[in-house]
């Protein structure tokens, strides 16, 4: 008879948990939509679920796990604008342009955006907890883009003689840009909380951001040249 038991019981359990994290998810969709991300609590969202701030601790590390997976949904979005730029621009330039493109696109958007995880600040830490490999995973699709990029405007690229290769250049080049992007970010979180200081568009400091950044254009990138640091993205 305890056989018999075991298994039913056990599904009860695991159906009880999977309507909890459901109702928590609801719950946080519609305060988000309401009253937005950074004025929404982990309190507030517990509540409209009818559980306790522990039972939200069990299921989430915190308010960033509810929206991490539709804040990345840009990610494709970046990727397939950057493939889809001309093969005659240098990959600066590509890359530039392209965000730009999403740029305006999340601008407009009422979904959750990356710009959401840093309405409370930089999240720092609290990023680290996300799915695992979450931002390995982006860094690894952005960079298989500009490689594919660079191996079909730049033929004869293999490295050697003291030139990085495609591969490491590619992953050099998308773990920058993701950075320059996250600083971006990071300081309109900041200017946006100080009274004493004008909140500058985040558009205009992924622009400032990359343009400090020297990628190499195509005409340094023959097989005879290495990058210089010189030339910007503009």
């Amino acid at each position: 008879m305890a056989q018999t038991l075991g298994p039913p019981t056990q599904g009860r359990r695991e159906a009880h948990k999977q309507a909890t994290r459901q109702a928590l998810q609801q719950a946080a969709d519609r305060l988000f939509a309401e009253q937005g991300y950074g004025a929404t609590t982990v309190r507030d969202i517990a509540e409209a679920a009818g559980v306790t701030e522990r039972t939200f601790f069990r299921y989430f590390t915190g308010k960033e796990e509810l929206i991490i997976e539709d804040a990345l949904s840009w990610l494709p979005v970046l990727l397939d604008k950057l493939s889809r730029r001309p093969d005659d621009e240098d990959v600066g330039t590509a890359l530039r342009r392209a965000i730009q493109d999403v740029g305006t696109l999340l601008s407009a958007s009422a979904r959750p955006t990356p710009l959401w995880l840093f309405s409370d600040g930089p999240p720092g830490t609290r990023i680290s907890r996300t799915p695992a490999g979450t931002l390995l995973r982006i860094e690894a699709d952005l960079a298989t883009v500009i490689r594919e990029r660079l191996e079909r405007t730049v033929p004869g690229r293999t490295g050697g003689s003291g030139q990085p290769d495609p591969d490491y250049l590619a992953d050099v080049l998308a773990r920058i840009t993701l950075a320059m992007i996250r600083s971006a970010m990071i300081r309109h979180a900041q200017l946006s909380q100080d009274p004493d200081r004008e909140t500058v568009p985040t558009s205009v400091l992924i622009e400032q951001a990359l343009s400090v950044l020297a990628i190499p254009g195509r005409r340094d990138l023959g097989p005879e040249s290495g990058p210089t640091v010189g030339e910007t993205l503009q």
